[in-house]
């Protein structure tokens, strides 16, 4: 029987005037799985994901990481353990490609050989030329910015990857790419992945396991294929609904129907 690595105890976070961004949540999270956090602006999603590496502490409840309460672990060690990649990306511009992936080996303390063999690794294991660790980040398209941050993430081999919407300013083609490398990646390295999103066609299609959230708590949680189903929860269908509209006029497109309108 697989783990647990992230666990969430009765979750909550409430900012000054009252507003609770999170409300109880609980949910465990096994070792090798890939989660997707879904659910709409303001949902809670970041929050949540937040308190896994102590970016935001919860006003009451508890998380667990691999075992320990992340609240008796210090921090930046913990940190160091946690890969995180987000839309804004972070990547330092004054330094270069190479600088940048080798920031949490650097805290480290690793030696110039291991980080220059380990910048040559991910450059290979994120499908970009080991030219690029040379340049700087601007000097690369977004897509090739991203897999840099996916290489920055992973470099001092994290048992853990955490993703807050890091695809949403792509374009489509490139975004799915990155999305099928990702899961590539997660399945490869047997990460523990928890994905933030929106798009619940992009959930459906990456995660093993889904989480929705809805003014702060957990109101769905299982597989891609419990979520299809036609008993899904009521909260469940009206997510799902777009995607499967979206699919039913892509099929008509193909039968040649032209364009129809799906209520």
């Amino acid at each position: 029987m697989t783990s647990e690595m992230i666990g969430f105890r009765d979750v909550s976070l409430a900012y000054p005037g009252g507003v609770r961004a999170l409300d109880g949540v609980s949910a465990s999270i096994e070792k090798g799985a890939f989660v997707a956090l879904v659910g709409g602006s303001g949902s809670g999603k970041t929050s949540l994901l937040k308190t896994i590496n102590r970016l935001i502490e919860p006003t009451s409840g508890e998380v667990v990481f691999d075992g320990a309460p992340v609240a008796a672990q210090d921090a930046p060690v913990l940190r160091r353990r946690v890969g995180y990649v987000f839309q804004g990306l972070g990547l330092f511009p004054h330094m270069s490609v190479a600088e940048n992936i080798c920031v949490t080996p650097d805290l480290l303390d690793w030696s110039k050989v291991d980080m220059a063999a380990r910048v040559s690794e991910l450059l290979t294991l994120v499908d970009l030329p080991q030219e690029v660790a040379s340049r700087a980040p601007s000097a690369l398209s977004g897509g090739q910015r991203q897999r840099v941050a996916l290489a920055r993430a992973l470099a001092a081999r994290p048992p853990v990857m955490l993703m807050d919407e890091p695809f949403g300013a792509l374009d489509p083609v490139t975004r799915d790419g990155l999305m099928r490398a990702c899961r590539a990646l997660h399945d490869a390295l047997g990460l523990t992945t928890i994905m933030v999103t929106h798009d619940m066609q992009e959930a459906l299609l990456s995660a093993d396991r889904i989480l929705v959230l809805a003014h702060g708590r957990l109101v769905a949680d299982g597989t891609p294929a419990e979520f299809l189903r036609d008993d899904a929860a009521p909260e469940v269908a009206a997510l799902i609904d777009v995607p499967r509209r979206q699919s039913a006029r892509i099929q008509d497109l193909m039968r040649g129907q032209g364009p129809v309108a799906h209520g």
